[in-house]
């Protein structure tokens, strides 16, 4: 998978079935660009607190800051060499993953020690690829004495020691990703990248323009890396070849003078808030011979280039049918996921949770059948979207920490756009820019789903709009957001979500509880399906029946649905579990900390230290949070 991909957070497509036992009904999670006409201005979050009084509040503070100050020369010397480790480790990794991803990251990366960027897309690779030799990295990253370290040190040691590792175990599989991949795949996220990319000064403005005429040498790395998993013989199916042709097509349909990458980019002009009228018209007629002779043309070639590969189709269908392939679902597993723990071991947790939550359905039911059958009818507010995010922040302001004020802006999804991306998406924001600039997107398109409440709690808050902002404040090393780690970021967002439902009006506490349960259940059911396909080898017979089965979607009545869900499950193998087992993981952390720490255990604290330990392995959270509550 192209490193392009990893942050796709934005517009990560994430379908899940609401199974209510009795009913089964599709529901889409995701967004884009063009304002709410109610938000057009960036809304502070009301908060009475700044961000230093929340982080002087948060003992997972004062556990990472209590060793700042080094107890003697050499360990203040080590220190401040492994400072020097870290920033060759970033350089590497920047380059690796590209000037376009880089963006996002941080506004201005001179002042991160990053120069002379080259303006490209990133390179092909495994996940987590920090761009250098991984066996020499880690022997380095090793050659410093752990105890010489800072606590934010040791933390940051870990999570490089654990993400270098699982970059030498993926090595052999460097052509195994799929780059093209039907549920969020480089031809789809490209424009979307391009329609989000912040203009703060004129540099922005020139790198956009460079970064999109040099969209079709990128194009050409895809088609090389196409090509070899051709000799390979791993080549995709005739069904997600043609799936990926006829979303290319979608995505540039009509002519470049009417593309909404015309609206985004104006409207990013106008946003910027610092360009004469002059300079405006200049990028604009640049930008429309850029759409008209890179953009379009490089698709254009793409989908020709493709379709010239089709005699290579090979529909091998889930991951562990590969060339070796139980040894690449493992190593899969271990860097996609970050975890110490095997698919078998993940696919025990997920029929346990299951089994767990059936019974719970089940009394609760029973004791009240009102309750259930509320479930069968019930719909979420979709009607005031920035009314719904500033309810989440007041409801929960008792348990998850304040936005400390921080400014956020609601979006509308541009209708070229609301086919591809889901109900409601969140950017995270760049390291040096979180105060000001975070973005929630709602697609009208999509609102009908029934999903934007517990959606907005996800995207918005206590979800990633917090998780992002909130990590951003502890000032954390740069490598450090780069890396990404899927399982504790949408573990928790899949968490908070679960929780929401009890935050909606008019809701009695046993309706609430139900429908987080469906909820759940149906999440941990589709991550089975995940598994049977890339773990057990299910043939697609075999899929369609366990789909009829368990969620009455028949092959007869719902084709193309069961087709687009196993396109995606097996082009991005494993692409539910971050949400299901990242949230099994999240409760078992819970749970494990309200035993340690017993009567003086505080959900607040809880939350912010799991905010404050920041995107990382969830064995390495369950470590660092164990020693934050116990020393």
């Amino acid at each position: 998978m192209t490193n392009v991909s990893h942050r796709a957070r934005l517009a990560r497509i994430f379908s899940y079935i609401v199974c209510l036992l009795l009913t089964a009904s599709l529901c889409a999670c995701g967004g884009k660009r063009g304002q709410n006409p109610e938000t057009q201005e960036a809304k502070p979050t009301a908060a009475s607190v700044t961000t230093q009084e929340i982080l002087a509040r948060s003992k997972a503070q004062t556990y990472f800051t209590a060793d700042e100050t080094p107890a003697n020369d050499l360990q203040a010397e080590t220190r401040t060499q492994f400072d020097g480790y870290l920033q060759k480790i970033l350089n590497g990794y920047v380059s690796n993953i590209g000037y376009f991803n880089v963006h996002y990251t941080m506004r201005h990366p001179e002042d991160y020690g990053l120069t002379d960027l080259e303006m490209t897309f990133g390179t092909l690779g495994p996940a987590n690829n920090v761009g250098l030799s991984a066996q020499d990295t880690l022997a380095e990253l090793r050659s410093y004495n752990y105890e010489d370290l800072s606590r934010k040190q040791r933390l940051t040691y870990d999570i490089l020691e654990f993400a270098l590792l699982s970059q030498i175990e993926m090595e052999p599989f460097e052509y195994y990703g799929e780059p093209l991949n039907t549920a969020g795949g480089v031809h789809s996220m490209l424009p979307i990248y391009f329609a989000e990319y912040t203009f703060t000064r004129a540099q922005d403005v020139e790198d956009y323009l460079t970064l999109m005429q040099a969209i079709p040498a990128f194009f050409d790395d895809v088609l090389a890396y196409e090509q070899k998993r051709v000799e390979l013989g791993i080549f995709m199916s005739k069904e997600t070849l043609d799936t990926v042709i006829r979303q290319i097509r979608e995505h540039i349909s009509g002519e470049p003078a009417d593309f909404y990458l015309n609206e985004t980019f104006a409207e990013m002009l106008a946003e910027a808030g610092c360009f004469s009228e002059a300079e405006i018209a200049d990028y604009t007629a640049r930008h429309k011979d850029a759409l008209e002779n890179a953009f379009f043309p490089a698709y254009d070639r793409l989908i020709s280039a493709l379709d010239g590969m089709r005699s290579s189709c090979n529909d091998i269908g889930g991951a562990v049918n590969m060339p070796n392939g139980e040894a690449y679902v493992a190593a899969l597993c271990n860097s996609y996921l970050a975890t110490d723990k095997t698919l078998a071991q993940i696919k025990d947790a997920l029929e346990a949770s299951n089994t767990t939550l059936r019974v719970q359905l089940q009394t609760l039911s029973s004791l009240n059948p009102e309750a259930s059958m509320a479930t069968l009818t019930f719909k979420q507010p979709t009607d005031n979207p920035a009314g719904i995010v500033a309810h989440l922040i007041d409801y929960f302001s008792d348990i998850f920490p304040s936005l400390g004020g921080r400014k956020y802006t609601i979006h509308d999804v541009p209708k070229g756009m609301e086919g591809s991306v889901s109900p409601a998406f969140y950017i995270l924001p760049a390291l040096d820019d979180y105060e000001v600039h975070n973005n929630i997107y709602i697609n009208n398109g999509s609102i009908a789903n029934n999903g934007l409440f517990t959606t907005l709690a996800h995207e918005g808050y206590p979800g990633h709009m917090l998780q992002g902002t909130y990590f951003a404040s502890t000032e954390p090393h740069p490598i450090r957001v780069l890396l990404s780690f899927l399982a504790y970021q949408e573990g928790w967002a899949s968490y908070v979500e679960r929780l929401s439902f009890e935050a909606i009006d008019g809701v009695d506490s046993t309706t609430a509880k139900m429908l987080a349960i469906n909820s759940r259940m149906s999440l941990n059911m589709l991550a089975l399906v995940d598994l049977g396909l890339n773990y057990e080898g299910w043939t697609y017979k075999e899929y369609c029946d366990y789909m009829a089965i368990h969620f009455g979607l028949s092959a007869s009545n719902n084709a193309e649905q069961l087709q687009e869900f196993y396109l995606n499950m097996t082009t991005s193998p494993f692409s539910y579990l971050p949400y299901s087992f990242g949230l099994i993981e999240v409760e078992s952390i819970l749970d494990g900390q309200k035993e340690l720490v017993g009567d003086d255990f505080e959900l607040y604290q809880f939350h912010d230290a799991f905010l404050n330990i920041g995107p990382a392995p969830m064995h390495l959270v369950d470590k660092y949070m164990k020693e934050i509550f116990t020393k």
